[in-house]
């Protein structure tokens, strides 16, 4: 189907989805008439219900106390999965003068009709809504250093995100007119009303359509905004939204060499929940919960679960680009003020918090991001704005100087400060992040007409990740690295990383300077348990910059590398695509303790875990030692390891047939998306701080965190997997605990084939760390004696039988 022909069938379906979805937004003008007054002393709960200032509705929420909750209902026929897809998203502070990302959230989802054989339930059955939850022991709620109640303003009123007053500079990732066809008022301007998300159209249509089949001819396009339970009532309501996306299968930039359809994933997809980072007390909370709840198509409520939906606001460039004034130099921020340098040196204003003209309305970072912004855009215009040209290629060259700051109306600082036009950064810089249609760069070369353009740049420029990252990367001062590349882990024979606080540092210093910040920590999870930092999964700032985009240039329009190879093969010329070309999982689980890629050239082979076992088998870094593009790492054993693209779907040929599919669209055991049982990207299951809210959701499954590995969780009492050989489970397991298997059972496969169980009990059964108990147990043994196992012992045969692949007969 040709992308301009869709246009008008987009804005057509866009004015239906408005009639369907935007029903009823007359609530949003009720009538709040309580006053605002300086805070109280909080309610010891941290809510995220709304992303409305309090001053725009009149409420106090000081005085109004917390939303309520909709009840946690179990029911042991049923049971939620669901996580955030990345582990973390950012958003803006403040959004006047540029945004870098907008309030967006994807909540991913399952329901599961449980038994013997548990079964995905789909939309035709159930369906899946959200509400705002809390933590009663959140560890937020005891913060004291730094202080987290930022968003209060002296008067009481709670500051949450300015973004729907600008929201109109996110038209042009939109087909022209889109974004504005959701207003839902007469008036001209683009307007999406505050509490709804950016929409976001459905790519299964998109590409596949009703007849299964990619690119056939029967796609067409729709498109859903996704909603903050307190639309309806900020600081009074909060109403569950029902999560309005279903996928079958999900295409994945299907029309790229990168491409492929991720088949069978079954989710429930709520995309764009626009939370901001403030909750309804003005806390500065990264980590608000929802209450996801399955209903029958009756109203009732099936199943429950609360699961984390980040957002951090400290992703900011202040700690370089503001005034010294507002970020003065310290172990934390040790370049502040250099990137201000070169505006002073051309005469121009370097802007501080109390230069912003609502500095008196908001609070203190929220203003200190506003004045960077603009010192930002007023480098960029000084550096680059002689180059800058316009959606069809043509140049509209800034011209900015000590006589004239904010440059004449071509300048990015001049259209922010005095046309009161946001820039959003990726309208220039291509992100697939941000390509919710997944069209790849548009606009700005003249070879080309994109007629879905509508002001992007894209083909004129290096993409987002590119410029931030390459171009960072390679800036030094006093002859050093500005962000420090983040050394390899260095262990001594008893597995301690003896250089892990450096290695920190540097992570301090490079990645957390920008995003997501090194009070949010998006790195919190099992990875980061075992010692291992950005750098050794992605590579350091300059080989994660160096992408297909790198060359791109106003001069070079559209000159991306692309279809120079496998970027997977560490001897391809083929950069990699920011979001696209991810280390997965296999790339440091690469195989079982038969089977792996431990101690090959240029791996680092973890010698002990956190428990202090011996390991062996797992990796440090998901890359080799030496190799210039940080390739992710394939195995070949696939126990641990994300699905392998298919060669085709449905006839289809997918792109990157035989490449590991990114591990937020891979399924497992049953059909489960592997997120769903281990956590988020960056935050897998457990986080450290056993009262963090990433765990909950572990918690309430399992009744412990970590992977769900109890087998009840989805299963009836009676499970038996795969009935000949009791391995059925994910990754090849056996049932867990105390159990038939345990209990005898597991003679049977230890007699008939050793080798499966060599697979993590070791090949002499001496236990490695695959065998872990994943929480202390006690488990029955032969003529009905106890053995007690303590979290993360590895199980051996040794513990109830003289070993059998030691001696060969029992105890």
């Amino acid at each position: 189907m040709n992308r301009g022909s869709l246009v008008g069938t987009f804005r057509a379906l866009c004015n239906r989805t408005i009639t369907r979805t935007l029903a009823g937004t007359a609530a949003l003008a009720v009538a709040i008439t309580v006053v605002a007054a300086p805070p109280s002393p909080p309610p010891n709960v941290s809510i995220n219900s709304t992303s409305r200032n309090s001053a725009d509705v009149g409420a106090s929420p000081y005085q109004i106390g917390p939303v309520p909750q909709q009840p946690f209902t179990t029911n042991s026929s049923y049971q939620l999965v669901g996580v955030n897809d990345l582990g973390m998203h950012c958003g803006d502070l403040d959004t006047r003068i540029f945004s870098i990302l907008p309030p967006f959230q994807v909540l991913l989802t399952q329901v599961i009709q449980k038994g013997s054989t548990p079964r995905l339930l789909g939309p035709g059955t159930v369906d899946v809504f959200y509400s705002a939850a809390a933590n009663p022991i959140d560890p937020i709620l005891t913060q004291t250093s730094p202080d987290p109640f930022t968003g209060v303003l002296a008067n009481g009123n709670v500051y949450k995100t300015n973004f729907w007053n600008v929201i109109a500079s996110y038209d042009p990732l939109y087909p022209g007119g889109v974004l504005c066809s959701f207003n839902p008022s007469s008036s001209a301007d683009c307007v999406v009303p505050p509490d709804k998300g950016l929409p976001v159209p459905n790519v299964e249509n998109l590409y596949i359509g009703p007849d299964g089949m990619v690119n056939s001819g029967d796609e067409f396009l729709s498109a859903v905004q996704h909603a903050m339970p307190g639309i309806t009532q900020p600081y009074y309501a909060n109403h569950p939204q029902k999560v309005d996306e279903h996928y079958t299968h999900k295409p994945f930039f299907v029309n790229f060499p990168f491409g492929y359809v991720a088949d069978n994933v079954n989710w429930f997809e709520g995309a764009g929940v626009p939370l901001a980072s403030y909750d309804d007390f003005g806390r500065e909370n990264a980590y608000p919960l929802v209450r996801v709840q399955a209903k029958s198509k009756s109203g009732s409520v099936l199943a429950s679960l609360d699961t984390v939906l980040p957002i951090s606001g400290e992703a900011s460039c202040r700690n370089c680009h503001a005034s010294t004034d507002d970020v003065p130099v310290s172990p934390d921020a040790p370049h502040a003020g250099f990137a201000t340098l070169p505006l002073s040196a051309a005469g121009l204003p370097v802007l501080a918090a109390f230069d912003d003209p609502q500095v008196n309305n908001l609070p203190q970072d929220v203003s200190i991001e506003y004045a960077t912004d603009v010192n930002v855009l007023r480098l960029h215009d000084l550096k680059h704005g002689a180059k800058y040209v316009n959606s069809a290629g043509t140049g509209t060259p800034c011209t900015i100087s000590a006589a004239n700051p904010n440059g004449n109306a071509n300048c990015l600082v001049n259209k922010a400060v005095v046309q009161h036009k946001s820039t959003v950064c990726q309208v220039c810089h291509y992100t697939p992040a941000l390509d919710l249609a997944q069209f790849g760069p548009l606009g700005g070369d003249p070879a080309f007409n994109d007629t879905l353009a509508n002001g992007r740049v894209q083909r004129a420029h290096a993409s987002n990740s590119s410029v931030m990252h390459y171009h960072h990367g390679t800036l030094t001062k006093d002859g050093q690295k500005l962000f420090p590349d983040t050394p390899a882990p260095v262990q001594d024979s008893a597995g301690t990383i003896t250089n892990q606080p450096a290695r920190v540092a540097a992570l301090e210093q490079a990645c957390y300077q920008c995003h997501p910040g090194k009070n949010t920590k998006c790195l919190r999870g099992a990875m980061f348990n075992g010692g291992m930092l950005c750098s050794d999964c992605h590579g350091s700032m300059e080989q994660v910059g160096n992408d297909f985009s790198r060359g791109v240039t106003p001069s070079n329009p559209s000159a991306f590398k692309m279809g120079l190879g496998n970027f997977y093969d560490p001897a391809s010329a083929q950069p990699r695509v920011p979001w696209a070309h991810e280390p997965g999982c296999g790339s440091c689980h690469t195989g079982d303790a038969a089977s792996n890629l431990a101690g090959t050239t240029g791996t680092i082979t973890n010698i002990k875990d956190v428990y202090g076992n011996t390991d062996g088998i797992r990796l440090l870094r998901a890359w080799r030692t030496g190799d210039a593009k940080a390739t992710p790492i394939v195995p070949g054993n696939k126990r641990f390891a994300e699905n392998t693209v298919l060669a085709s779907f449905n006839g289809f040929a997918n792109p990157a047939a035989g490449n590991p599919k990114l591990y937020r669209v891979s399924t497992g055991h049953g059909g489960v998306f592997c997120e769903g049982c281990h956590g988020a990207t960056h935050a897998e299951w457990p986080n450290g701080n056993p009262a963090a809210n990433d765990n909950v959701s572990a918690k309430q499954l399992q009744g412990h965190t970590g992977t769900v590995i109890e087998c009840s969780t989805c299963h009836v009492s009676d499970f038996r997997p795969g009935e000949n050989d009791q391995l059925g489970g994910p990754h090849g397991m056996h049932v867990v605990g105390d159990t038939f298997f345990s209990q005898g059972k597991h003679n049977d496969v230890a007699k008939r084939n050793p080798s499966a169980c060599a697979a993590c009990h070791g090949a002499r059964g001496q236990g490695t760390v695959l065998a872990r108990a994943a929480v202390a147990r006690t488990l029955t043994g032969k003529d009905h004696r106890t053995i007690s196992v303590a979290q993360g012992q590895p199980i051996d045969c040794a513990m109830c039988h003289k070993n059998p692949y030691l001696r060969g007969r029992d105890r």
